[in-house]
């Protein structure tokens, strides 16, 4: 848990466990960032917290309720920023990991819905889990103070996994949805999920004659690969460039967070791309 953090596209993190397992041919998982902060973080004698059948450590109740305190503290953070808080979880693990205890996610659903005045980020590597474990009332009447993330790496994955997100985005209502491109592994083409024309239902079937109102992206975060492996795969900036046109041509808010290097810094950026934009309302 975390009042402040290094990722630059949000103000907090909010981790009630940690410990995932990597998605089967996901590339973005291939060199985890945050299993590598698990190993660092446990005692060699003790088991790690990544991969099938791994118990995952739950933090405690004190951290897990964080949020209340920033709830409480909410008028103070908008007299300072200008707008609510933002918190960023799962970064230690995922929300819709399927071997996480049911308890646990219901739990921390509970804190984020009571947690109105904050604006929360969900980042998830399994979108096709959130119509089975969200609550049935998430389902009816989405909190708004809540948007999606996905990780998308890939154009495979991109068409996998952006229309199920648009359709769910359609679906409950929920009020922004994006993508955390990063780290970015080829060109991707989001043009099709930026221009709102095509629609798609939760399952990601395209059913755009039937259905008169549009879903598109609201918000793509780009980043190249970071520490020690950094530079073990493909990474051109034009992609980020040409990313960023695509988005400003459809209004679409763009985060360039970093480019691939060991420890990048934002003086590595080029100053054509420092564009540093968030969802509106967000």
């Amino acid at each position: 848990m975390a009042i402040e953090t290094g990722i630059k596209w949000t103000d907090s993190t909010s981790n009630p466990w940690w410990g995932c397992t990597k998605v089967e041919g996901a590339p973005a998982c291939l060199d985890c960032y945050a299993e590598d902060v698990d190993k660092r973080g446990t005692a060699k004698d003790q088991p790690l917290h990544w991969g099938h059948g791994a118990a995952r450590r739950r933090v405690s109740e004190k951290a897990r309720n964080e949020p209340y305190r920033w709830q409480k503290n909410a008028d103070k953070f908008f007299a300072e920023h200008g707008r609510a808080q933002r918190v960023f979880t799962l970064s230690m693990g995922d929300l819709l990991d399927n071997e996480v205890d049911r308890q646990w996610r219901s739990d921390h659903m509970g804190v984020m819905e009571d947690c109105d005045r904050l604006e929360w980020q969900i980042c998830t590597k399994r979108i096709s889990n959130l119509p089975k474990m969200i609550w049935p009332r998430w389902e009816e009447a989405w909190p708004q103070h809540i948007g999606v993330l996905i990780t998308v790496v890939t154009q495979k994955e991109a068409d996998r996994d952006i229309p199920r997100l648009l359709g769910m985005k359609r679906r409950f209502g929920i009020p922004w949805v994006g993508v955390s491109y990063e780290p970015a592994q080829e060109y991707v083409n989001f043009e099709d999920y930026l221009s709102g024309s095509r629609n798609f239902n939760s399952h990601g079937e395209d059913i755009t004659p039937s259905i008169a109102r549009l879903a598109k992206l609201d918000w793509i975060i780009f980043g190249g690969k970071s520490g020690s492996r950094w530079n073990d795969g493909p990474f051109d900036i034009q992609w980020a460039v040409d990313v960023n046109n695509l988005c400003s041509a459809y209004g679409v808010p763009f985060f360039m967070k970093q480019v691939a290097a060991f420890r990048p810094t934002d003086a590595m950026i080029p100053a054509d791309l420092m564009v540093r934009q968030w969802p509106k309302g967000h």
